[in-house]
């Protein structure tokens, strides 16, 4: 009985997370503004606690920014969320979803942004084409929720040609986790 209890509970948290981390509007193009506002947002709070990243996007290649919302609850992780990429050569917007699920220990609900900024053409032409299947291991302890607590504004080299930089929104974080993040084209807003 146990062990229904806690398969349905985290069926039922996976469930709310996934209707949570959706561009909101009922028309494409409404997706689209959504998803265009949640970039700029983004944007402009990087650059405010990073400086130094404002042309470090301008430049590149290209950038991506994805919004996403996780959960962990005791052994099993999952998450989902939405984003656009940019090519700043021909300035087209690639709409994007993704997705992830992790094994571990611990418990958190957590809201947070990525900036991707790809410095290699090639690295952000492949993921536009194909997304990634991404492999990670991941350790956090956070807390915040709207003004009070602490987050962070971390950022990770997956090589010299992509980095990323995580901002946390809101959430509790207390894990130990492996997993792996898909992402592919959307098609309903391309």
């Amino acid at each position: 009985m146990k062990k229904f209890a806690y398969i349905a509970s985290l069926l039922l948290v996976a469930a709310v997370v996934y209707g949570c981390a959706k561009a909101k509007g009922y028309t494409p193009e409404q997706k689209r503004q959504y998803t265009q506002d949640m970039k700029r947002d983004t944007l402009q709070e990087l650059y405010s606690k990073k400086p130094e990243t404002r042309s470090l996007v301008k430049n590149a290649a290209g950038y991506a920014v994805f919004n996403n919302i996780n959960t962990q609850l005791l052994w099993f992780g999952t998450g989902n969320g939405f984003g656009v990429v940019v090519d700043n050569r021909t300035d087209k917007n690639t709409y994007m979803s993704m997705a992830e699920a992790g094994v571990g220990i611990g418990v958190a609900i957590k809201d947070f942004r990525q900036v991707i900024v790809f410095n290699s053409r090639s690295k952000l032409n492949n993921f536009i084409k194909s997304g990634w299947n991404v492999g990670k291991a991941q350790a956090s302890a956070e807390a915040k929720y709207e003004e009070e607590g602490a987050s962070s504004a971390g950022e990770a080299n997956l090589d010299a040609d992509v980095v990323v930089y995580q901002l946390t929104e809101k959430g509790i974080s207390l894990r130990v986790n492996i997993g792996a993040a898909k992402y592919w084209k959307n098609d309903e807003l391309n």
